[in-house]
């Protein structure tokens, strides 16, 4: 069995390195060690630790509090604190963030052991419980529920960062012809493959989801603001190529609407798909038009 990756955010080098020995001595894995609140965010975004232990006061422009949100909103990372004190408003900061716990320093480590063991149960049953609600049975993907509740975080953090992003909505065309003609088990196949391309064709940390019925989403995390027209060239690429090995009796296409979030101007995520659903149905009638 793997042992638990941890990520060490500490700016004081000699009880940053106490603590790396003591997680290898508890039989768990010091993945990195960051000393700062950007250096932090940066390490949990590339190597995706089980858990976080997060200083609360660290020196720089993002504390301990400010870094703990942002992993915990933007990659649902657990975070413990470590803290030997702090004011009031720091602490009352420190709770909105739902830490999964806290250690006092000095810390003593067993009582380290225990806090570290008691967040990485708390996030597994967490996360079991949030991919039963939040994930379609079929598909794989995230269902409605569980993109709109990603989504509305990812806004929040996007409007806080003041970065963009773009939100994909797309169709299974003629997936009612392919139930009526071939079957619903191969209308089933076209959802499930359409995710299995979408998946392909993305980054994972993108947001993809089922909708309902033939409709996807897809809310790209770090895109570019001209990065797009690439991820929707690579989709037509791997749909084109699905179809052209697959033997499925008809042929698998989407229609695509694209809006983007600018923070200089930033909507409500309703707005936004309304955005996205318009440029759908555009898509759809260029292709009626040119049938």
């Amino acid at each position: 069995m793997t042992a638990p990756q941890i990520l060490i955010v500490e700016d004081e080098a000699i009880v940053a390195s106490d603590i790396s020995n003591t997680l290898q001595v508890l039989g768990y894995a010091a993945l990195a060690v960051a000393s700062s609140g950007e250096s932090a965010i940066e390490l949990a975004t590339a190597k995706r630790p089980d858990l976080v232990l997060m200083d609360i006061r660290l020196k720089g422009s993002i504390d301990g509090v400010r870094a703990a949100r942002e992993i915990s909103d933007r990659l649902g990372i657990p975070v413990v604190y470590l803290t030997a004190h702090a004011d009031e408003r720091t602490l009352r900061r420190a709770k909105a963030t739902q830490p999964f716990g806290y250690v006092l320093k000095p810390f003593d480590e067993r009582d380290l052991h225990v806090a570290i063991e008691i967040a990485l149960d708390r996030s597994q049953k967490h996360e079991t419980l949030q991919r039963l609600a939040t994930v379609d049975d079929l598909a794989g993907v995230y269902n409605r529920r569980g993109f709109l509740s990603l989504a509305n975080q990812h806004l929040k953090l996007a409007r806080r960062t003041r970065t963009g992003f773009w939100l994909i909505l797309l169709d299974i065309d003629r997936l009612k012809q392919i139930n009526d003609t071939f079957g619903h088990h191969e209308g089933d196949r076209a959802i499930v493959t359409t995710a299995e391309i979408l998946e392909k064709t993305f980054r994972d940390s993108d947001i993809i989801a089922r909708l309902g019925g033939d409709e996807f989403s897809v809310l790209t995390i770090q895109a570019a603001d001209d990065g797009v027209q690439s991820m929707i060239a690579r989709l037509q690429e791997n749909l084109d190529h699905y179809n052209a090995t697959s033997r499925a009796s008809y042929e698998l296409a989407l229609s695509v609407g694209l809006a983007r979030f600018d923070p200089a101007r930033p909507v409500p995520l309703e707005e936004l798909m309304a955005s996205a659903d318009e440029a759908l149905y555009e898509d759809k009638r260029r292709k009626l038009s040119a049938s």
